[in-house]
């Protein structure tokens, strides 16, 4: 009996109880009930509506709007009513000598209410531009929100790729783990038989040894991509995940200057910061206005009792004021306030151009390695032909005793890492677009 025969005969015998071995440990990594398959748009929609940070920004927004509305009630009159009551240890007389007699002027209880409206006539442009500025941050915070959501969108599109390509190197892994296994039940039945030395037998318990490790590390891989996904769609980091393939790869061509021309059209940083500059130069008018007189209508109404004689009797009165204030000394309070605002600005301003030029180099960058990626997976595809057809040549060749043992080992290893990289290269691709489509201010659309 030649070597290729016995290598088939015990190839049948082994690898049945190798499969069934390696099937059982999978069933063990992937206890639990099976969950229901999400698609990658279920997904950003249950992100977007469980995530706390979704929750957070549209807080903020809430609290920028009543801040508007806060600012908007300084152009109208503010009413404001009081009461009092006062006890007197006694109650307070006027002697009259020539009548032989007192009479009272103050009784022993006194209380009363008032009314009294104020209502700004001129600030210097404060009070107009507190209201502008708290309109700019209203629309900044909405601004905010799109990067947040923007955020999530790429987070869970990068998690769900992430949890599929970790699976398809799980697989990868699992099948290189029953085929070295073999190989080696194959090899050391040929040792038993004198066909071979033991250091082929070494050697591919060596590389078992490393398949083995491989195969943890990629289920460990596996875990970790899960809790990352859940932990976005703020569900129970120990669920389990099932979602839908999307191993595709479209080729598509993206022009460069329009992408930075979209990117900073529709970056919600780049327009947030640009209410932050016009909330700047509010801010230098506000502090610019203490520097003018400041006028206001004051009225009062008020209703007493037991204070004036007659003491039975409410007595009513009324006052209107126009009151003007200058603020003339302050020890530079007021102009160094105006330095500050000034300050400020400048720094948003230079705060915009460097966003800009960042922005621009992330559109750049991601464009080049959304290249990048799609020429990987060309030239991955060719190596995965290459190295299955490497693989099997050199099994058949060692069935028939021209090649060595080390040989079908590192075959089998450079086919085993040629797919993993096929498929880092194909969902990197898709990880890729996702960055070029946030780079350039696009949260789930499609470019």
């Amino acid at each position: 009996m030649n070597k290729r025969i016995l290598y088939l005969n015990h190839l049948r015998q082994i690898v049945n109880p190798i499969l069934l071995r390696s099937l059982l440990i999978i069933l063990l990594f992937r206890t639990g009930v099976s969950a229901e398959m999400l698609t990658l748009e279920e997904s950003i929609s249950e992100a977007l509506e469980n995530n706390p940070s979704i929750t957070a920004a549209m807080a903020r927004i809430q609290e920028a709007g009543a801040e508007k509305g806060k600012a908007l009630s300084n152009f109208f009159p503010k009413i404001y009513a009081s009461s009092f009551y006062m006890r007197l240890d006694e109650e307070r007389e006027i002697e009259l000598p020539s009548f032989g007699e007192s009479i009272p002027f103050s009784s022993d209880e006194i209380y009363g209410y008032s009314l009294s409206l104020t209502q700004t006539l001129f600030t210097g442009g404060k009070i107009t531009s507190l209201y502008r500025m708290q309109s700019e941050n209203l629309e900044a915070s909405e601004k905010q929100f799109e990067k947040v959501r923007n955020d999530l969108v790429f987070g869970v599109k990068e998690s769900y790729f992430r949890v599929l390509e970790s699976e398809k190197l799980r697989k990868v892994a699992e099948e290189a783990a029953v085929q070295v296994g073999a190989h080696l039940e194959v090899i050391e039945n040929f040792f038993r038989e004198g066909m071979v030395p033991e250091v082929d037998v070494l050697r591919s318990k060596v590389t078992l040894a490393n398949a083995k490790q491989n195969l943890i590390n990629a289920e460990n891989g596996v875990r970790l991509s899960k809790f990352r996904f859940n932990s976005l769609l703020n569900r129970d980091m120990g669920l389990d995940v099932s979602l839908e393939d999307v191993l595709s790869f479209e080729d598509l061509d993206f022009d460069l200057p329009s992408l930075i021309g979209e990117a900073f059209a529709n970056r919600p940083e780049m327009l947030e910061l640009g209410n932050r500059l016009k909330m700047a130069e509010q801010g230098v008018r506000i502090a610019r206005s203490d520097f003018f007189p400041h006028v206001a209508f004051v009225g009062n109404w008020d209703n007493r009792k037991g204070e004036e004689i007659p003491v039975d009797e409410w007595e009513e009165s009324w006052n209107a004021t126009v009151q003007v204030s200058v603020d003339i000394w302050d020890w530079g309070e007021n102009r160094n306030e105006h330095r500050r605002a000034k300050a400020e600005l400048t720094q948003l301003e230079s705060r915009f151009l460097l966003l800009k030029n960042e922005i621009e180099l992330e559109v750049r960058r991601a464009y080049l390695v959304l290249l990048a990626a799609k020429d990987k997976i060309k030239v991955q595809e060719e190596a995965v032909k290459s190295a299955e057809k490497n693989s099997r040549d050199t099994s058949l060749r060692f069935k028939e005793g021209v090649a060595a043992n080390t040989d079908v080992l590192d075959a089998q290893t450079m086919f085993s890492q040629s797919r993993t990289d096929y498929y880092r290269a194909l969902y990197g691709y898709n990880l890729a677009l996702a960055a070029l489509e946030r780079a350039v201010g696009k949260g789930s659309s499609t470019l």
